[in-house]
């Protein structure tokens, strides 16, 4: 049997991970979680280091290839080194030399920790420039927009974005309930929404169990789902129907909040002018009728 054609490009290689996830074996799963996870070491790492960086044997990376149409590893990892050559920065280095200048000078100056958040925060916020594209928004507006009601959850970290984005509906006057477990009763809000509502689920690392169950129940029964996770490969990405990846890094024993926080503000405002806009059509159309018809009376 020939060979598939491997793809040339690292967004479409990013896209037949992603696609194809759920039928890879454990083990070849760790490697696309890696590689997606951190491109940059994937691009330079010998196929040694990236085994034992992986948990797999080295030939465990040559079959990984060949399941996407590559003749071999080196093949597949030239498509990451591209994408270095091309210009993609070093996001997880620049988090590291953060994070190892923050702990530092953490201990004696408590001002290190509010400049080594900051600068690790700027950092993240460049990347969610960098990895953000208008049309996903525009997409992600559209379908807030259109939907009959949404519901918002997140936990742990992740509550003060979903807190943030249901303020924010709310605030625009959409129809939105935030799922906040109080009562024990989600699944049962879950149970109440049709396929021409939305779910707005936020999720990272470690995943709250309670947000991916609802995030899967929503995805079996055609709910739509708008996440906002940290990886391709998370339980929210897989079963979402449009979602975000905000890049970020563990900076003393916490995750910097600015990346996601300014991602569900620019959704909120940016809902706001669409439905501004909508409107405003809406309402010159009906203008432009009557007028019409007063016109054909006379």
């Amino acid at each position: 049997m020939a060979r598939a054609t491997p793809p040339k490009e690292f967004d479409r290689l990013r896209e037949a991970f992603q696609h194809r996830f759920e039928e890879l074996s454990p083990h070849l799963k760790r490697i696309a979680q890696y590689a997606l996870e951190d491109p940059n070491r994937f691009a330079l790492e010998t196929v040694a280091e990236t085994a034992r960086q992986a948990g797999v044997q080295p030939s465990t990376l040559i079959r990984f290839a060949k399941v996407f149409g590559f003749s071999g590893f080196s093949e597949m990892q030239r498509i990451f080194r591209l994408r270095l050559i091309e210009g993609a920065a070093p996001f997880r280095d620049q988090i590291h030399e953060h994070r190892g200048q923050l702990q530092d000078a953490a201990k004696d100056d408590p001002a290190a920790i509010l400049n080594g958040f900051v600068d690790a925060s700027a950092v993240a916020l460049e990347h969610l420039k960098s990895d953000t594209d208008g049309e996903t928004l525009r997409e992600a507006v559209r379908m807030m927009d259109s939907a009959n009601s949404i519901c918002v959850i997140g936990q742990r970290r992740a509550f003060p974005v979903a807190a943030y984005l249901a303020y924010g509906l709310i605030r625009l006057e959409y129809r939105c309930h935030l799922l906040d477990s109080v009562g024990g009763m989600v699944p049962q809000q879950i149970a109440t929404m049709r396929n021409d509502d939305l779910l707005v689920a936020a999720s990272f690392a470690e995943y709250s169990p309670p947000v991916v169950d609802v995030v899967a129940d929503a995805h079996i029964r055609k709910v739509p789902v708008l996440a906002i996770t940290d990886s391709m490969t998370s339980p929210l990405a897989r079963n979402s129907s449009l979602y975000f990846v905000v890049r970020d890094a563990e900076v003393h024993r916490f995750r910097p909040l600015a990346a996601p926080i300014a991602l569900a503000q620019s959704l909120i405002i940016a809902l706001g002018y669409y439905r501004d806009a909508r409107l405003e059509q809406s309402g010159t159309g009906v203008r432009k009728r009557a007028k019409g018809r007063v016109r054909r009376r006379s």
